[in-house]
């Protein structure tokens, strides 16, 4: 979805989600919050709206009503958003996205999926460990073991990827063997 413009009174034109953002970020670092991401979609007419918070401990959902009637109210105060809209607070989820350097310093060494703009090695589509290179660069480091490494700027999106085998992997990458099932003992006492 094309971003949708908003004409400032200074006749500037500046996206609406960029407007919300700036709206948001200070309520959000009044309340204790960090501002992850806000996203804008549509359905049929309705424009939608979802700004993502977090803070240490995870948000939860009273954090959640509580910002958005605030955020609500500021947004209808400066008519923000023409028409309808629908306000979706949430928390970035365990499948978080990676939206600054300061994110990548963060989670380095966690999993990411990663894709580019454009392809590189016939690929735009990156999963690993996630490498934060310095200088503005990011790097994955795959399971094996290659690193390859990017300009921020060559990154589209960014998500942390939540590997429910991780604990599982020996260190080829390859999911360990399960168990043997023990042997039922015999006899004792009934």
């Amino acid at each position: 979805m094309r971003p949708l413009p908003f004409l400032s009174y200074a006749g500037a034109i500046v996206e609406v989600r960029e407007e919300v953002r700036q709206l948001a970020s200070p309520l959000a670092e009044e309340d204790g919050y960090e501002l992850v991401d806000v996203e804008m979609a549509s359905a049929g007419r309705h424009r939608i709206i979802r700004v993502f918070l977090d803070k240490p401990g995870g948000v939860s959902v009273g954090d959640c009503a509580r910002f958005s009637r605030r955020l609500s109210d500021c947004l209808d105060m400066n008519q923000t958003i023409p028409g309808s809209y629908h306000l979706e607070v949430s928390s970035p989820g365990l499948d978080r996205p990676i939206r600054t350097l300061e994110h990548v310093q963060r989670f380095a060494g966690q999993r990411v999926s990663l894709a580019t703009h454009e392809p590189r090695e016939g690929r735009r589509r990156w999963e690993g460990v996630l490498l934060a290179l310095g200088d503005d660069r990011v790097g994955v480091r795959t399971e094996d073991n290659e690193e390859h490494g990017f300009e921020w700027a060559e990154v589209k999106s960014a998500r942390l990827v939540v590997d429910p085998w991780e604990g599982l992997r020996n260190t080829t990458g390859r999911t360990a063997a399960k168990p043997k099932s023990r042997p039922k003992p015999r006899g004792g006492a009934r």
